[in-house]
This record gives C-alpha cells, sequence and structure tokens, in this order.
C-alpha cells in the first residue's frame, strides 16, 4: 500500500484586516500555520514555515522514520530567528504548525501550538492532536471545565510555538499516527475550529462529496458562526496509489504564504532564492 492525499485548502481574513494563517496542500504533506505578532509578524512567521515545508509535499525522506519534518522544522525555527535579525521589528512573532505527511503506508504527524488535526473514519471524528494552550492546561489539571475554557479571557494563549528562541524547538510533537484509506484528514487553524462545534466539523466532513467540497463547506459554516479570527481549512481524503493512482492534487499554498504583503515578499527573498510565490528551495542554515 502507497498512501497518497487527494487535499484541499481555503483561507479567509475572517474579521481581521489581514490574514497571518499559510496552508499547504499537496500528495504527501498538508499543513497549517497560524502566525502571531502582529499584521506583519505573523505573516512573515507562517508563510516561512509553511514555505520552509513546501519541498516535502513532493514526497517525505524516506531515509528518515519522519520524512525529514523534525529537522525541516528546526531549520524553519531558525529561519525565523535569522528573519528578526534582519527586521528587528518582526521581534516577536511566531506561528502554531500543524501537518500530516504520508509515506508508503505510513503516516506522522507534525504538532506545535493551538491549530488542529482531525481524523473522520465513519462514524468517528477523532482529534489528533492537543492543543498546547493554557485552557487546555488547566483543563488537563482540572481547573477548570471545557464549557469556562469556550469563554476563559486567556483562551488563546499559546505556550509552544515557532519563534525562534532557542536551536530546539520546545514542545514540538512528532508522531506516528494511523491513517487509512477512504479517512478524511482536516487540517485547520483556531479560527475554524474556535467557530465550530466537533460535531459540525463531522457532519460537514462526512456528508461532502470530496475534499474541495469539505473545504469551501466548513469555511462558510465558520465564517457565518461567526468566526473571529483567520480561518484556515485543510482537507485531504486519504488514497492508495495502488488502487486510486495517483492523485491529481497538484502543489498549493493558501493565505499569507500565497498572497504575502510587500514586506513579507522582502523578508522571505532575503532568506530564500527565488520568486516569493511559489515553491521555496530551502537553503541550509547558518552554521
Amino acid at each position: 500500500m502507497a498512501l497518497s492525499l487527494l487535499a484541499a485548502a481555503r483561507s479567509h481574513t475572517g474579521p481581521r484586516p489581514d490574514n497571518q494563517d499559510s496552508g499547504l496542500v499537496s500528495p504527501s504533506l498538508v499543513a497549517v500555520a497560524d502566525g502571531v505578532g502582529g499584521n506583519v509578524g505573523g505573516a512573515v512567521a507562517s508563510s516561512l514555515v509553511i514555505s520552509w515545508l513546501a519541498p516535502l509535499g513532493r514526497g517525505l525522506d524516506p531515509g528518515q522514520a519522519d520524512g525529514g519534518l523534525a529537522a525541516l522544522v528546526s531549520a524553519a525555527n531558525e529561519r525565523i530567528r535569522t528573519a528578526v535579525g534582519h527586521r528587528p521589528r518582526l521581534e516577536g512573532m511566531a506561528t502554531t504548525l500543524c501537518g500530516i505527511g504520508v509515506q508508503a503506508d505510513a503516516a506522522v504527524l507534525v504538532h506545535i501550538g493551538d491549530s488542529r488535526a482531525y481524523r473522520w473514519r465513519a462514524p468517528e471524528l477523532v482529534q489528533l492532536t492537543r492543543d498546547h494552550t493554557l485552557v487546555q492546561a488547566l483543563i488537563d489539571a482540572g481547573s477548570i471545565t471545557e464549557e469556562e475554557a469556550l469563554v476563559h479571557p486567556q483562551r488563546s494563549a499559546v505556550y509552544a510555538a515557532l519563534h525562534g528562541g532557542t536551536d530546539d524547538v520546545e514542545g514540538l510533537e512528532v508522531l506516528s499516527v494511523d491513517v487509512a484509506p477512504g479517512d478524511r484528514l482536516l487540517v485547520c487553524s483556531d479560527g475554524l475550529s474556535g467557530a465550530l462545534a466537533p460535531q459540525t466539523l463531522a457532519e460537514l466532513l462526512a456528508t461532502a462529496e470530496n475534499a474541495d467540497q469539505a473545504a469551501a463547506t466548513l469555511l462558510g459554516a465558520a465564517l457565518a458562526a461567526p468566526a473571529t479570527d483567520n480561518v484556515t481549512v485543510v482537507v485531504a481524503d486519504v488514497l492508495d496509489d495502488m488502487v486510486d493512482g495517483i492523485p491529481p492534487t497538484r502543489f498549493r499554498t493558501v493565505g499569507a504564504a500565497s498572497g504575502a504583503r510587500d514586506e513579507t515578499v522582502e523578508v522571505l527573498e532575503g532568506l530564500w532564492p527565488g520568486p516569493a510565490t511559489g515553491a521555496f528551495r530551502p537553503v541550509p542554515p547558518p552554521a
């Protein structure tokens, strides 16, 4: 069995003036990054990380158990530090990251922050990630209930993110996950998961005819809820290439990574060769 992804994505500013989310779809990797640190800083951080990971969309590294995800995330974290050195006004920028990659008959999840991954396998929706947030820590400690977390004044505070502050990416999770042909995966920013209840997510994923329809319907429902933040949705149907053939998913980025503002483009062009609107070619981090 050789797994691959037939994926689609949507990203919207929601009520915000700028989109700090970035998303990636490809046959081998789907991912979402939700930037923080101001309208420029957040866009730079999420664009940087998604663009750095983009080459894995053409195939994970078969020589590494995690497909090379951990090493590239670490390098992307170093790039954030470098970007801040080039543009001190970006100090404090950071980004979440959530992605799922497939290789042969296995799948790997990379996660930090409060962007989420779900798996729909009839008849059940399973959340594959656990938020790295203050309210989730309080829930785990029994200090507040899940209902209280929904209205907690610090419900958006994350305690782990990619910020370039240290060589080691503290809090990063890279895990093997159970996926199989016929599963439908959802990777999203908290603009979606904060607007729609899990039951609604499950219903819309289950009834959509394909990944593209699911992504569009989920985005529409979130905006109507209404959403209070940027919303980025990536939906991927898991296929078996041996049975279904190679999926027609093309490499694509959405959100800040595809429509970067002028300063975002300038910063990114200083870190990668080539244009700042397509697939970036990572250069090795400084020694």
